[in-house]
């Protein structure tokens, strides 16, 4: 059963996060990758892929119509998703550091992390804390406060509205600190809605937030010696 945008936008509003063991399956990608030197040039975090900001990085095609992209710089790691065409959605970065704990950072109308327990552990998860970005950035859906009153005038509902009047993005991009997981090499994984159906696109395909196992490994080398 199609889901329909405005439902998507209304589960976007509630900020929750998104778990499931199943999902889209994309292409077959690397078990694992090194992380490239970025040429020093600033990406601007503003889910906005201007020209020349990623052609440092390394492009692994998740599925023709979306990109992953890693490089880093200066003591940070820098993540692309790059949507070929925009659409809407929201986006669940899944990272751990050697195959210990985990934290997910979420990224939709808010940006927010969670402590996931690690594969040993028999714990659950921690707290969803919203707005806590600590050594981290991403860009989150934003849209035009007046042109959504301007819209509910005419009759619109707010969810419709808000569709209606977001600032054009073309994906999430990431900003994290090196030193924030305390390991040279960190196991990543993503979860995204995409349309047809809006179910989870999940990279790399089969894998679970309750298991590393089969997720991609990032190389990162060590981090510089200079303080934060």
């Amino acid at each position: 059963m199609v889901r329909p945008r405005a439902v998507l936008m209304a589960l976007l509003m509630m900020l929750g996060p998104i778990l499931t063991a199943a999902g889209v399956r994309a292409q077959e990608g690397p078990a694992a990758v090194r992380m490239p030197e970025g040429n020093g040039r600033p990406i601007l975090v503003d889910g906005l892929f201007s020209p020349g900001e990623w052609d440092d990085a390394l492009a692994i095609q998740v599925r023709p119509d979306l990109q992953l992209l890693l490089k880093k710089s200066a003591g940070f790691v820098f993540l692309g998703l790059k949507y070929s065409p925009f659409c809407l959605s929201s986006v669940d970065l899944f990272v751990s550091p050697g195959g210990k704990a985990v934290t997910q950072l979420h990224v939709s109308a808010q940006l927010g992390e969670c402590p996931l327990p690690g594969p040993a552990s028999a714990g659950g998860p921690g707290p969803f804390v919203w707005g806590a970005t600590s050594d981290w950035y991403a860009n989150e859906i934003r849209w035009d406060a007046g042109k959504v009153e301007a819209l509910m005038k005419e009759g619109k509902a707010r969810a419709e509205a808000q569709e209606a009047a977001i600032y054009r993005y073309d994906g999430f991009e990431f900003q994290i600190r090196q030193s924030k997981f305390g390991s040279d090499a960190w196991l990543v994984r993503l979860e995204t809605h995409m349309p047809p159906d809006w179910s989870p696109v999940v990279f790399p395909p089969g894998t679970t937030p309750a298991s590393t196992e089969g997720w991609l490994k990032i190389e990162l080398g060590p981090a510089p010696a200079a303080g934060r």
